[in-house]
């Protein structure tokens, strides 16, 4: 009987590190049809051999399946059928035709439908064969062989298989992975398929071809990882199915099917982005919510006038409008955690000084005026503003509240505050709903510009910095520097042109109008690389690709897909992401 398990889970593990790529490449239904239109690769093999037990039979089975895609396929490049349709159009008619024939010329052969369908995994083990001296069942060697095979075809091809899974354009363009590889690895799904048909049928097939890869893929988006985590769920669906059914005395292969199910409901509910966990979620964040509500409404009427009267149990419930139960409940968590207490000669509630604390941080998350001495300050400097506005101004984008906000990781509220008081002090104005820096605020900007790349290429020639990681530093460092150093860093750095991206070094290259963006330059031209934007992951995508600032090539190509591009330079051709493109500045020669 353990011997059944055995197979169940050789086969399981055999179907799912296969199935992560066809959940992938959203291919789920299509091994449902391949798994139906075999059948009829069956029956027809058997026809010929007469041998229920010829290998004839899985040769023709495995190419009925990857005929079932090639039609699918066909029909989905005819734009007259979309995908789902087409799939319902041919395993259907296949399956069809392999069960009429199935009923008309072979009702006494171990072909019936229901066994194809449903299989019986406890019967597996009576078929057995002698491997290296053992007696083993057939359809354990059998599976094995099939999973070996399975793991070195992925191992040797997983950066092609990854690459063309989730980014087919640009595995094609690149001629990474062709058809070949895809209709080869059809074939495997149809060899597999065919393989786990004697002992656990078809519905089990795809249930431990889709649920297992289906399960890992909501957990992980690392693939190694998620090829891992189906293994593991192949094998725990299988340990329980297998269980399950000897307690209950019910079909192995249903009981599997059942609990792969159940177990990829169970994930669906509690991964991170699951059902139960935003449930639980959200009711964290309303608890805090209202934490946070109470304590600004305390701070709010701290130091006040009518302070006594304001910070009353009666008063807060009647001004925040909360039951009596919850009222009590929140201000017993506050003052269990020691942010909030009750004066009992006077009866109203206060903060302590950690509840102090967490107020200023509450207040700066939300975009707040800090509470400090009474005068109002706002998180982010002005001159980040005017950085934000004049970043977006030479990016050729419209700078808006919503733009700037997102930029700065501040609330929309804080940014309007902040432009009323820089419009007033004349270094902003608003022109058709777009706001533009005034010249007083474009020779700001510059400066600040000025003084951020200076100390960036003081860092990275002088200090060994690298010119992914000194950004940061660089930019503590410009809000310190005073004009009379920053000249003295320019003539100690013999007034450089730019900085280690590219960017100009506004005092000593006044003329930034002959650049344009790579994505906006046409097929033949030549250019040479100006500069990119100042962004880690940008700048390790092209240390990737072995591109710098001053590299020239041609542009040979461009995917009116996904705006990606063909680059020549004098070593190799390169492709460059569509989106990479765009923050790219060249310079035509």
């Amino acid at each position: 009987m353990i011997e059944s398990l055995y197979i169940l889970i050789i086969t399981s593990l055999a179907c799912a590190v296969l199935g992560v790529f066809l959940v992938l490449r959203r291919l789920s239904m299509v091994s449902d049809a391949i798994s139906h239109s075999v059948l009829l690769g069956i029956v027809i093999g058997y026809f010929v051999t007469k041998d229920i037990g010829s290998v004839l039979l899985i040769i023709g089975a495995s190419l009925f399946g990857v005929l079932t895609t090639v039609c699918i396929e066909l029909l989905i490049k005819s734009k007259r059928v979309t995908e789902d349709a087409s799939v319902g159009i041919i395993f259907p008619l296949f399956f069809s035709i392999a069960v009429i024939l199935i009923t008309r010329y072979a009702r006494n052969v171990h072909l019936d439908t229901e066994m194809v369908l449903i299989g019986e995994i406890i019967l597996a083990p009576l078929h057995r064969i002698n491997f290296l001296g053992l007696s083993l069942p057939k359809a354990l060697v059998q599976m094995s062989f099939v999973l070996l095979i399975n793991i070195v075809f992925i191992a040797v091809f997983f950066r092609k298989l990854k690459i063309s899974s989730f980014d087919p354009v640009y595995a094609g363009v690149a001629g990474i992975a062709g058809a070949g590889l895809y209709y080869v690895f059809m074939a495997l799904v149809s060899f597999t398929a065919v393989s786990a048909f004697e002992s656990v049928g078809a519905i089990l097939t795809i249930s431990f071809f889709i649920s297992p890869a289906a399960s890992a893929y909501l957990i992980s988006k690392d693939l190694k990882i998620t090829i891992f985590l189906a293994a593991v769920y192949a094998v725990v669906n299988s340990c329980i199915g297998y269980f399950l059914a000897v307690k209950f005395n019910v079909s192995m292969s249903g009981m599997c099917a059942v609990v792969s199910g159940l177990t990829f409901m169970i994930t669906i509910a509690v991964y991170p982005g699951g059902i139960i966990t935003k449930m639980i979620r959200y009711i964290k964040n309303k608890n805090r919510f209202s934490r946070e509500l109470l304590i600004l409404h305390i701070d709010n009427h701290t130091g006040k006038k009518n302070a006594l009267g304001e910070l009353g149990y009666s008063t807060i419930r009647e001004h925040i409008a909360w039951s009596d139960r919850k009222l009590k409940y929140v201000l017993d968590k506050l003052i269990k955690k020691g942010y909030v207490y009750r004066a009992k000669e006077r009866g109203v509630y206060s903060l302590t000084e950690t509840g102090k604390k967490l107020c200023n941080d509450i207040r700066k998350h939300y975009g707040l005026r800090v509470r400090e001495n009474d005068m109002a300050k706002i998180d982010t400097g002005r001159d980040d503003y005017i950085l934000a506005i004049y970043e977006l101004i030479e990016k050729k984008e419209t700078a808006t509240n919503k733009k700037i906000a997102e930029i700065l990781g501040v609330k929309a509220a804080s940014v309007s505050e902040m432009l009323k008081k820089l419009t007033e002090e004349g270094e902003v104005y608003t022109e058709n709903k777009s706001i533009l820096l005034t010249e007083t605020g474009k020779i700001r900007a510059r400066t600040l510009l000025t003084k951020h790349r200076l100390w960036e290429l003081f860092l990275v020639e002088y200090l060994g910095y690298s010119w992914q990681d000194v950004h940061e530093d660089a930019k503590a460092l410009e809000y310190v520097t005073s004009n009379g150093l920053k000249d003295r860093l320019n003539e100690f750095l013999k007034k450089p042109m730019h900085c280690p991206h590219g960017n100009e070094i506004y005092e000593n290259h006044p003329d930034t109008d002959k650049v344009k963006k790579l994505s906006e330059v046409s097929r033949g031209s030549s250019c040479r690389l100006h500069k990119v934007d100042d962004d880690r992951d940008l700048i390790e995508y092209l240390e990737e690709k072995k591109i710098a600032i001053g590299d020239e090539f041609v542009v040979k190509d461009i995917d009116d897909f996904d705006d990606s591009i063909l680059v020549s330079s004098a070593s190799e051709d390169k492709h460059i992401a569509g989106k990479a493109a765009v923050r790219m500045m060249v310079e035509i020669i």
